[in-house]
């Protein structure tokens, strides 16, 4: 595999596709004003409040360094986050002891005094004779001293001799590291690995399972700090070539949650950068032609009523007082429900199995003769659902204890064609998204709250009581 075929496959995405996605409502996501024309921006990451990625823009009008492909090598560049939320003037970040040729991906440690970055494995220039050779990307570690970053060093995992490594993540507590590899230890073409940091070394790199790698392609992962792992595949199902997703990724029965449109689009849509609290970030996509990056925020939805969600209860009790009650008579009433069920009395009790239109017939039955001698009564019984948003809790767990929600509109008729769900855990946790998989780490009495946006902009709002008590292990 070439140098450019590597790039093709961690970096560099642009497979072109035209949005169709209806955008979902009061989700902003808008380009961001350091993207140029006919070039890659992509791999969104903030420290400190300035924002890294990478490019594959000119730096240099007299010195031009190309891949075997000749095209245009990535660089890391700056741009300053501001307090309104725009970007400043981009810079190219450019430490003296950093490798000399592509720069890919980076992350940081969270007192940012440490950073893990993407180069080539070797320094040297091609030329025709070398030019078929592979150069296959690895992770370096730099330390920041004073304003300035140093001692570039290969960082020490055990990786298959010729595999490449990409596109690192680093836990907020510096335990775990996540990357991009083509080990032929994995499901797909490129896997997520993890490595766990035990006495100051990283251990074997561990494929972190099939619920998230696939046969197809994952990437760019990014551990968030409330544990989620986002992550970009092109194997999960989801409209379009790359979609960026969210999991628990130590829980190997958890589902990922792709996020909502527009974040995801028809399009290629990769490479995500998610804020502490989880109500805006970055990614980037090729969407507009180019790969570029995209602010996304989402909005806050604040619900004037809130109803609590209602289970279902298709049982009854019937009854007749007509004038067959003496025990002496061989007469009895029998009821027909119109689900294939049949029961004898006076006074019954029947559930139907869900919603739905029953005819129900009475009638009396000569016992001796089995014989229906008239009809006492004759109607019609229509059954329907609860308007709203269903979704199912136990009353009491753990904590830490994993709870699956899916949202189910039931009867709902002016819902989008693709409606976005917000949850609200009453915790401080907010999260979006159909299915989502959610632990609590504090005991105490919450209300789940799941809302939606219908068609003619009104919000509606669901909730759920659950209690949380202290796990035996804790």
């Amino acid at each position: 595999m070439t140098p450019m075929k590597i790039l093709s496959v961690f970096i560099a995405l642009t497979a072109l596709a035209i949005s169709g996605r209806a955008p979902a409502q009061d989700i902003q996501v808008q380009p961001v004003k350091i993207n140029t024309t006919g070039n890659s921006e992509l791999s969104p990451v903030i420290e400190d409040s300035v924002l890294y990625f990478i490019s594959n823009r000119r730096t240099n009008l007299l010195v031009t360094y190309l891949n075997q492909e000749d095209e245009l090598l990535y660089r890391v560049f700056t741009a300053p986050l501001k307090k309104d939320s725009t970007l400043g003037k981009t810079t190219l970040f450019a430490p003296p002891d950093q490798p000399r040729y592509n720069a890919g991906p980076l992350t940081f440690s969270a007192n940012g005094s440490l950073m893990i970055a993407t180069h080539n494995k070797s320094n040297k220039t091609t030329t025709r004779k070398t030019r078929e050779r592979s150069n296959p990307l690895s992770l370096y570690v730099a330390e920041k001293k004073g304003n300035g970053w140093h001692r570039y060093e290969p960082l020490q995992l055990d990786i298959p001799h010729g595999s490449s490594i990409a596109q690192p993540s680093l836990s907020k507590d510096g335990r775990f590291l996540f990357f991009v590899s083509d080990m032929k230890t994995g499901e797909g073409e490129t896997d997520i690995f993890v490595s766990e940091k035990k006495g100051g070394e990283w251990s074997i790199p561990k494929n972190i399972g099939s619920h998230i790698n696939t046969s197809g392609r994952e990437l760019f992962p990014f551990i968030h700090s409330s544990g989620k792992l986002y992550f970009t595949s092109d194997g999960h199902n989801e409209p379009g070539g790359f979609n960026i997703y969210y999991i628990d990724w130590q829980d190997i029965n958890s589902r990922p949650v792709a996020l909502p449109g527009p974040i995801n689009s028809n399009s290629n849509d990769f490479s995500c950068f998610i804020s502490e609290d989880e109500k805006w970030g970055y990614f980037a996509s090729d969407r507009n032609g180019d790969d570029d990056i995209f602010r996304f925020s989402l909005p806050q939805m604040a619900c004037s009523e809130t109803k609590e969600v209602i289970e279902d209860n298709y049982c009854f009790t019937f009854f007749e007082n007509g004038p067959f009650k003496s025990d002496t008579l061989p007469y009895i009433y029998r009821w027909d429900f119109g689900d294939g069920q049949h029961v004898r009395g006076l006074e019954v009790d029947h559930c139907f199995p869900g919603p739905g239109d029953y005819h129900i017939n009475l009638n009396v039955v000569d016992t001796l003769l089995n014989e229906e001698l008239f009809s006492v009564a004759s109607y019609n019984l229509n059954l329907e659902r609860t308007s709203q948003i269903w979704f199912e809790t136990p009353d009491t767990i753990q904590t830490y204890q994993l709870i699956h929600l899916n949202a189910e509109p039931r009867n709902l008729a002016d819902l989008n064609s693709e409606p976005v769900y917000w949850w609200n855990f009453g915790d401080g946790e907010t999260r979006v998204g159909r299915n989502i998989d959610y632990q609590y780490k504090t005991p105490g009495n919450y209300q789940i709250i799941c809302s939606t946006i219908l068609a003619d902009n009104r919000k509606i709002c669901f909730y759920k009581n659950i209690t949380v008590i202290d796990s035996p292990e804790d």
